[in-house]
C-alpha cells in the first residue's frame, strides 16, 4: 500500500539528524539494552541514527514497500558502529505488527492520524507488559499517550516549537 492512498497514514518525511542525535544520545542513557522500533520508518534514517548512538537490536516497520526497499538499500551502504548490531526492516501495517514483549523504545515521527495512533498504542500496550519508551517527534497528537500508565518523561524544544515528547511506561507486574 502506498501511504498516499490513505488519509490516515501520512507521507514520508525524514527527521532532522541533529534532533535525532540529541534525543537518542539522551534517552539511551537509561535504555541502552532496549529493543528500538521505528514505527513508520520510511527510508530508515532514525533506525540508522539509533544504531550509531548505541542501540544494538533495531527494527523499522513501514506500510510502504518502496520505502522499506529504500531502507534496506540504505542499510547496505551504512557502516554499523558495532558488529553485534541487528537491524531489520519490515513491510507491515503498524496495526498488524507483533510488537515485542521486551523493554522497547518506540520511535514515531507523526506517521499517522490520531485515530490510528490510538489503536497502535493500544495494541503495543496489550502485547507487552515490559518497560517502554515512546519518542514522539513532531508530536501533533499527544493525547493518545495519556493512558495505560504512560507518563510524559522528557520534552525537547527548539526555539520555535516542541520537537519531540518522550513518554514512558514502567514494566507492569502480573
Amino acid at each position: 500500500m502506498k501511504i498516499s492512498d490513505s488519509s490516515e497514514y501520512y507521507h514520508y518525511q525524514g527527521a532532522s539528524y541533529k534532533v535525532l542525535l540529541t534525543i537518542f544520545r539522551d534517552v539511551i542513557l537509561e535504555t541502552r539494552d532496549f529493543h528500538f522500533v521505528d514505527i513508520g520508518c520510511g527510508k530508515g534514517r532514525a533506525v540508522l541514527v539509533a544504531e550509531f548512538c548505541g542501540y544494538n537490536k533495531l527494527s523499522g516497520i513501514d506500510l510502504d514497500a518502496q520505502l522499506i526497499n529504500d531502507a534496506i538499500e540504505n542499510l547496505k551502504t551504512f557502516k554499523l558502529k558495532r558488529p553485534e548490531s541487528q537491524i531489520d526492516f519490515i513491510c507491515e501495517n503498524a496495526l498488524d505488527f507483533d510488537y515485542p514483549d521486551v523493554p522497547t523504545v518506540y520511535f514515531l515521527f507523526n506517521p499517522f492520524s490520531e485515530a490510528i495512533l490510538s489503536k497502535v498504542l493500544k495494541r503495543i500496550c496489550e502485547m507487552s507488559k515490559e518497560e517502554m519508551v515512546f519518542v514522539y517527534m513532531n508530536p501533533t497528537f499527544p493525547g493518545p499517550f495519556a493512558f495505560e500508565g504512560i507518563t510524559r518523561w522528557k520534552t525537547y524544544k527548539s526555539h520555535r516549537y516542541v520537537e519531540a515528547i518522550v513518554f514512558k511506561r514502567e514494566k507492569i507486574n502480573s
